[in-house]
């Protein structure tokens, strides 16, 4: 299906995500593109971790509806650890924090869909990250990961795009600051300059190219998630995926999207 994606724009300088309770706002300037997004279920064989940065998982969980967060703290989290674990054959995994994104106007304090094409974790800064986590060691290898799930029914007005690491050269990407604010700032009081900036936190994002292929997995189900890689400090294999969200204007019935992403770094000692 046809799908349009916010792409970073040429020309784009001061490029920050604010993150505050319930919200989030750029200064980053993209550039929309329409691209071809495939449904990814008849390929499902087709993806893996280590090659297409990411896989389809079944899993039924055992939370009731993730409208708790003591719930999601005491069930969710170990349960979606011990997953990556299985999945990954790591030797540790540690959990690094979960977010609800909501699309629908009333979001309850969660956070909306994200809708550039990203990667969490910016490849200069994640050696650092990892380095700083008490349970990192004398690590081998670490590969951070989110494990995505949808809960609202089926099918979702803005459902997750992935895009295939085996179509991404290991040069794209620039770097976008994440700053978490109490909350978010007014244009004016955006400033020019962020001081030490290469010590603050800093996802990637891309810009368009035409050779990028994207897929989706449409009428996700709670009993199955999408694992994919943030970055793995193995460069051998697929060590990213970058991905966001879209407005699927091909189901017009969709009911809004509710999901919770657990992000956690797999150590290998």
């Amino acid at each position: 299906m046809a799908g349009t994606l916010n792409y970073l724009a040429a020309g784009s300088t001061r490029n920050r995500l604010y993150v505050a309770p319930g919200g989030h706002m750029t200064t980053t300037q993209y550039d929309s593109r329409t691209v071809w997004i495939a449904d990814g279920r008849p390929r499902r064989d087709d993806f893996a971790l280590d090659s297409s940065g990411f896989t389809l998982i079944d899993h039924d969980s055992a939370v009731a509806g993730f409208a708790d967060a003591d719930e999601i703290d005491r069930v969710y989290v170990p349960e979606a650890t011990d997953l990556v674990r299985q999945v990954t054959g790591a030797d540790q995994v540690v959990s690094i924090g979960w977010v609800i994104r909501r699309s629908a106007e009333d979001k309850k304090g969660a956070q909306p869909p994200a809708t550039d094409v990203h990667v969490d974790m910016h490849p200069g800064r994640a050696h650092a990250r990892f380095a700083a986590m008490p349970e990192s060691g004398a690590y081998s290898r670490a590969v951070m990961t989110s494990l995505w799930r949808a809960f609202s029914p089926p099918p979702q007005d803005w459902p997750l795009a992935i895009l295939d690491y085996r179509s991404v050269d290991d040069s794209e990407g620039e770097p976008n600051l994440l700053l978490f604010v109490d909350s978010l700032p007014t244009p004016d009081e955006v400033p020019d300059v962020i001081e030490d900036a290469d010590s603050q936190p800093a996802g990637s994002i891309f810009a368009y190219r035409p050779g990028h292929r994207w897929w989706y997995f449409p009428g996700m189900r709670a009993n199955e998630a999408l694992l994919f890689k943030l970055h793995d400090s193995d460069h051998s294999v697929a060590w990213r995926a970058p991905h966001t969200a879209f407005h699927d204007l091909s189901t017009p019935a969709a009911h809004p999207r509710e999901s919770i992403e657990i992000r956690t770094v797999a150590f290998f000692y």
